[in-house]
């Protein structure tokens, strides 16, 4: 037996690794380097040697500060074969959010190769692992099995009420639970590669790993998002899968121009905000198999999702839940979910449950829904983003997908600004080669009164977050700036 067998759970099902050459199968491609199953454990079991040689043992809770893909899942998958609770942190979080989530987790240890300025007391910060194989199976990472299942394996940063920042705590369980639905729903195995271009310190991008783990299929990894590159990829690997935000598909669609994707490319994964119809029709009409999500750290990432010809084309609407989760709307009009996948509860020093959960384990989103006839869900925006003017309340997206129709006009955001008449007033920023004038006179035309602008400004570009989403607390400080 190879000794990345003797490690149960740790790598895909022991199915997967008794067919015949299946530790040549590719596991990691980065770049122009493509590791086997075989390779890849041997490199991780060189990183186990170095945190243990560290002192750190199983079951220790580690948090991960890095501006590289191929480090951050080199210690995905230590921190899995080692018993870790690993925590990773977006290496751009400012100095104030980071030490506010490392004191609210209680974690004390940092691997980190960037600059770290006013790290609290009591934090230690280890040294990158090296990339080396190690040329025997070590002792140590023999003596350890998989992680227990209800152990919490994963800690992702997220943003709470109002912005303030909270861990969500994932068990193996919950990413177990989770990979099987995705794998039921998607089609995932030894033989399929997920082009990941999505940041590791998000749910969306991690969640690739484990999937991809646990198949035995390979990632073909990135560094962060560039369209020439990925669309690169796409044609000269058998790529099968790859996840976006509607924004990264846009840019996707204007490099490949009038091409078609290689017909490898069985799924296109699109989450991460809302999908503007327009833009899900122009990639039906080029022959990309879209696959609408919902997911969020919470749940482990995807647990709604629609695929085929109709997907995306219904604003908002994005499918029937995932096998193992339960979909409700609450009394507030908010989409709830529950099911196995659905996290432990918000992360704190000791680790215990049901922070954030209500009875029953049923979590509450910040997201306003509704339900047709045959249980399949509408997103209709985030409550807290709710504009009230004149009385009326208004959800920015409602004004967006009216105003994305507007020839001339590329990306929008709709946001409000403060007004003693109507209580807020509707801005619009956009970016495209319409002028703010022929812009409210479209309005005039096309929207309804109380859903409509009275403010123009255009903009170069809208401020996106790390995932490419549209970062709407930053809004209001473009139209200060008027």
């Amino acid at each position: 037996m190879n000794s990345y067998q003797t490690v149960t759970g740790f790598f895909p099902p022991l199915s997967c690794l008794d067919v015949a050459g299946s530790a040549d199968d590719i596991a990691l491609v980065y770049a122009e380097h493509e590791l086997s199953y075989g390779a890849l454990f041997r490199e991780v079991e060189g990183v186990v040697c170095h945190l243990t040689g560290q002192g750190i043992q199983s079951g220790d809770l580690v948090a991960l500060q890095s501006s590289s893909s191929l480090l951050s899942a080199r210690m995905v998958y230590a921190a899995r074969l080692l018993g870790l609770t690993l925590f990773p942190l977006d290496p751009a979080m400012a100095r104030e959010r980071r030490n506010r989530l490392l004191s609210e987790v209680g974690c004390a240890l940092l691997v980190t190769d960037v600059e770290l300025p006013d790290l609290p007391a009591g934090i230690r910060v280890i040294s990158v692992p090296p990339f080396v194989e190690t040329a025997e199976t070590v002792t140590a990472v023999e003596m350890t099995t998989a992680q227990e299942i209800d152990a919490i394996q994963l800690i992702i940063a997220t943003s709470g009420t109002e912005g303030r920042p909270k861990g969500v705590m994932l068990s193996g369980a919950n990413l177990a639970a989770s990979t099987v639905a995705v794998r039921q729903r998607l089609g995932l195995g030894p033989s399929d590669l997920w082009l990941c271009c999505l940041p590791l310190f998000h749910i969306g991008g991690l969640s690739i790993l484990y999937r991809c783990l646990d198949a035995g299929a390979g990632v073909v990894l990135h560094q962060g998002f560039d369209a020439p590159e990925v669309w690169s990829d796409l044609r000269r690997r058998w790529v099968t899968h790859i996840s976006l935000v509607p924004a990264m598909l846009a840019q996707l669609l204007d490099v490949a121009q009038t091409q078609s994707p290689p017909e490898s490319l069985g799924v296109v994964l699109v989450g991460g905000g809302p999908l503007e119809p327009g833009l899900a029709a122009r990639a039906h009409a080029m022959g990309w198999p879209l696959c609408v999500s919902y997911g969020m750290s919470e749940t482990s990432s995807l647990c709604i999702s629609q695929d085929g010809v109709t997907a995306g084309m219904v604003s908002g609407e994005v499918g029937l839940p995932l096998e193992g989760f339960e979909l409700a709307i609450s009394e507030r009009g908010r989409i709830m979910l529950r099911g196995p996948a659905v996290m432990q509860g918000y992360a704190n020093p000791t680790r215990s449950p049901g922070q954030g959960l209500l009875d029953g384990g049923w979590f509450e989103t910040g997201d306003l829904g509704e339900l047709d006839g045959t249980g399949r869900l509408r997103v209709l925006g985030r409550a807290d983003d709710l504009l009230v003017s004149g009385g009326r309340s208004i959800h920015p997206q409602e004004v967006e997908e009216r105003l994305a129709s507007c020839p001339g006009v590329g990306a929008v955001a709709v946001t409000g600004q403060v007004d003693e008449r109507w209580g807020e007033v509707l801005v619009v920023l956009y970016t495209g080669g319409v002028s703010s004038g022929q812009l409210q006179e479209w309005c005039r035309s096309n929207i309804p009164s109380p859903l409509r602008p009275r403010v123009f400004i255009r903009v170069s570009e809208l401020p996106l977050n790390g995932m490419g989403k549209l970062d709407r607390r930053r809004l209001s400080a473009l139209v200060d700036q008027g």
